[in-house]
């Protein structure tokens, strides 16, 4: 598998006072499922955030492929984001007010590369076993249920890096797991890559790799 990911001396501060990253390096293969693990406040979410184009490093370099991100003004940013990148956070983040289809179906409305989001939609709910439910609205839904509209939201317009942060934070232990292997059928049967922040050591030892975020510093997990 190719690297298509890649981060040089990655570091980000917010003031003198204040350094949360440093000297991150790290190479990730297409395909491959990767875990983040820390305490809380170690800068997961952050160093996530920079992957994901949604921050800038104060340092480094970012990579996606041959393309160097940060040489990108926010309108590129915004629109690699929305064809490359999908994610998913602890909370779902979905619009009460709308369906369930309606929300899976948010992001393509703005990608005129999607094709037929539709019947791609239809197809990823049927897949995590959401298709009788398609016009009911969040409030209707489990948590286990909304997470799982939420990964097909970020799954609509095809990316190829799919980006979780705590994604099983609010679940039960049984709708953790069941989640974490979702996340990891789909990494396989979508040729994903698939990078997940995480508190949960379980979820985090069923990935392809698993990193420690340690005063800054990237270290694999022992």
């Amino acid at each position: 598998m190719n690297t298509f990911l890649k981060l040089g001396g990655v570091g980000k501060q917010y003031d003198e006072n204040t350094r949360v990253l440093q000297g991150i390096d790290l190479e990730i293969r297409q395909g491959e499922s990767v875990a983040i693990v820390g305490p809380s406040g170690c800068g997961k979410s952050t160093l996530l955030n920079i992957i994901g184009t949604l921050d800038r490093p104060t340092e480094g370099t970012v990579f996606f492929g041959d393309s160097d991100l940060l040489t990108l003004n926010e309108k590129e940013l915004a629109e690699f984001r929305n064809r490359q990148i999908g994610f998913v956070f602890q909370l779902h983040h979905l619009l009460p007010q709308c369906s369930i289809l309606e929300n899976v179906l948010v992001p393509s409305l703005v990608n005129k590369e999607a094709g037929d989001a539709q019947a791609r939609a239809l197809r990823l709910l049927e897949r995590v076993g959401l298709s009788e439910r398609l016009m009911h609205r969040p409030g209707k839904l489990s948590g286990g249920e909304r997470q799982r509209v939420a990964v097909v939201r970020a799954l609509i317009n095809q990316p190829r890096l799919l980006l979780a942060d705590e994604p099983t934070g609010s679940l039960s232990r049984e709708g953790a797991d069941s989640l974490a292997e979702l996340l990891l059928e789909l990494n396989r049967e979508e040729n994903l890559t698939l990078i997940v922040v995480t508190h949960s050591m379980r979820v985090a030892e069923k990935m392809d790799r698993v990193l420690s975020l340690e005063r800054g510093n990237l270290k694999p997990e022992t």
